[in-house]
């Protein structure tokens, strides 16, 4: 099913679910505490439209999205059964529970969602920001490997020592502290030097050592 027809039927069901609400007007008696009802199912059919809506549209994969409108289902089917305990009792029972008291238990419930959706909302940027910061570092560190790689063709001859300097890149820890951002800028300004073609064993081996050094910094900082 493509997006366009997953959109079509969101909205469908979403108009379904509206037009059960508005027939139950042809068997329940007609009060405010079932306007206010019928108000508030409106508003919860709607919101689980937009999340839905919101969900089939967005192309990040983070369990935020797909929990936003799960929680909107929680939301929707607790102030259901909320609602029908008080128009069930208004119409199958004598007298009613107070409608000030319906109207502030129907607050607490949606104060209750949204307080869970504003604390999905912060879990999600920071797992945005850590996976830019992921991605950040995995580029960078990336990115010395290539240098270095791209020297074994420009200098054949040494391929061994340059082999060692990808290597030890290759299976370094890219999550650093930004602490030692000073030494990986050594890093890679070393592996820049070596477009010269002088000293590359040495500097190969200084390298090893900077990262091996670097390293053993980064583990001990988690």
């Amino acid at each position: 099913m493509n997006s366009v027809n997953k959109k079509n039927s969101i909205i469908l069901i979403a108009v379904i679910m509206a037009a059960v609400a508005t027939s139950l007007f042809l068997v329940v008696k007609l009060t405010a505490l079932f306007i206010v009802a019928y108000i508030v199912a409106l508003i919860g059919i709607a919101l689980l439209c937009i999340g839905n809506l919101y969900l089939l549209s967005s192309k990040k994969n983070y369990p935020w999205f797909a929990s936003f409108p799960m929680t909107i289902w929680r939301y929707l089917i607790s102030q259901l059964l909320l609602s029908a305990v008080f128009v069930l009792r208004e119409n199958l029972f004598e007298g009613s529970f107070p409608l000030t008291v319906f109207i502030v238990l129907h607050f607490i419930l949606h104060a209750f969602f949204a307080v869970l959706l504003i604390l999905q909302k912060g879990g999600k940027d920071i797992i945005e920001a850590r996976d830019a910061a992921v991605k950040e570092k995995v580029a960078a560190l990336g990115m010395m490997r290539v240098d270095a790689e791209s020297l074994i063709g420009k200098f054949p001859e040494y391929e061994k020592e340059l082999r060692q300097v990808v290597d030890a890149l290759r299976y370094s820890d890219p999550m650093s502290h930004p602490s030692l951002s000073a030494y990986e800028e050594q890093i890679r300004r070393g592996i820049m030097n070596m477009n010269d073609g002088n000293n590359i064993p040495q500097q190969c081996a200084q390298l090893l050592l900077q990262i091996a050094d670097r390293n053993s910094r980064v583990k001990m900082l988690k």
